[in-house]
């Protein structure tokens, strides 16, 4: 499916000529994506290294995770509506953008990992990974620890595809 449409009419955009009218505004709102990339990015880290038992494993698991959650819902919001004006400033570059269609998918698959299995499988965390209290429907600490390492493989895959987009 073509999809050189979208991009056609994001580029004709009042968003866009905004965006490419307005530098200043621009770098505010690439500064807002940045900061939100690493808020998100930080937050991830915390929570699955932590699900990995390589930090804070004194600390129960289940406060970390629920204390990062709004925070991660957070950047999330900034790095979709910063990409959005910021994409409408370059679209027609990034129709034929390779690294740009890679880092939606894995931005597509990061959020619904991240809402459906992460979620799932953090709540039912095993009490050997420091979950508050026991468990009764606990899943093996490997499962959670499997969970945690591709959510991280696949937000760093997210971060290295937008950063390739700058260089292709």
């Amino acid at each position: 499916m073509d999809v050189v449409f979208i991009f056609e009419w994001l580029d004709a955009s009042m968003l866009a000529d905004f965006a490419k009218k307005w530098a200043g505004l621009f770098a505010v709102v690439q500064t807002v994506h940045i900061v939100s990339m690493i808020m998100l990015v930080g937050m991830l880290i915390l929570g699955d290294l932590r699900m990995l038992n390589m930090v804070m494993s004194g600390v129960p698991s289940d406060p970390i995770i629920q204390g990062t959650k709004k925070w991660i819902y957070l950047a999330l919001a900034g790095i979709i509506l910063s990409g959005i004006y910021e994409s409408s400033a370059i679209a027609m570059k990034l129709a034929y953008n390779s690294f740009f269609f890679a880092k939606m998918a894995g931005l597509a698959m990061g959020i619904v990992f991240l809402l459906t299995i992460r979620s799932s499988v953090y709540s039912r965390a095993p009490d050997s990974i420091g979950s508050n209290g026991p468990q009764p429907d606990a899943l093996p600490e490997w499962v959670v620890k499997l969970v945690a390492s591709t959510n991280l493989v696949i937000w760093f895959s997210v971060a290295a595809n937008g950063r390739w987009i700058g260089f292709s």
